[in-house]
């Protein structure tokens, strides 16, 4: 990211989106045949692989790679300091998960799945790492991107990103 004054989010997410739909897409396509082998027949159809809500844990509304995703988001929000210790030490993730798996409210676990996803997009745009690998700064740099946008609550990544705020400051 460039310190060359604000980010329009509106319009370099256009950016960020379009790369990643590309990157998947191109993921999806076979892979050429090399050296003059034949393509081989596909095999049968299997069961599909287990989803990602096969890999949350009995009791949990966050997978353990959304938890420390959620962990690292909260502590970038509230870290720890010489005088007490940030939102890994009061276990804000562990608050938040709870919040979720008790809400009924379906729309708040959507923007929630939905939320961690587009910011470890965006993280991926912007420094080629996911957020919970970027360095300080770099995740500084993010929220700030979102903080300085928070107008635009049209956006998921935006809505998230409050409710994020507002659930770190409560747990």
């Amino acid at each position: 990211m460039s310190s060359n004054g604000p980010i329009d989010l509106r319009q370099d997410r256009r950016e960020w989106l379009k790369g990643s739909a590309a990157a998947l897409g191109a993921s999806l396509l076979p892979l050429p045949a090399v050296g003059g082998e034949q393509p081989q027949t596909a095999p049968p159809p299997t069961r599909p692989g287990p989803s990602s809500a096969q890999n949350i844990p009995a009791g949990r509304f966050f997978t353990p790679a959304q938890h420390a995703l959620v962990e690292e988001l909260s502590e970038t929000i509230i870290p720890a300091d010489r005088h007490s210790g940030g939102a890994k030490a009061a276990k804000v993730a562990d608050y938040i998960d709870q919040f979720l798996r008790e809400t009924y409210d379906d729309s708040q676990k959507v923007l929630w799945r939905e939320g961690l996803r587009l910011v470890d997009l965006m993280s991926r745009h912007y420094h080629q790492k996911s957020f919970v690998d970027s360095a300080a700064a770099e995740r500084i740099a993010l929220l700030q991107v979102l903080s300085d946008n928070d107008h635009m609550t049209d956006l998921p990544e935006v809505r998230f990103f409050i409710e994020l705020k507002r659930l770190t400051v409560r747990g």
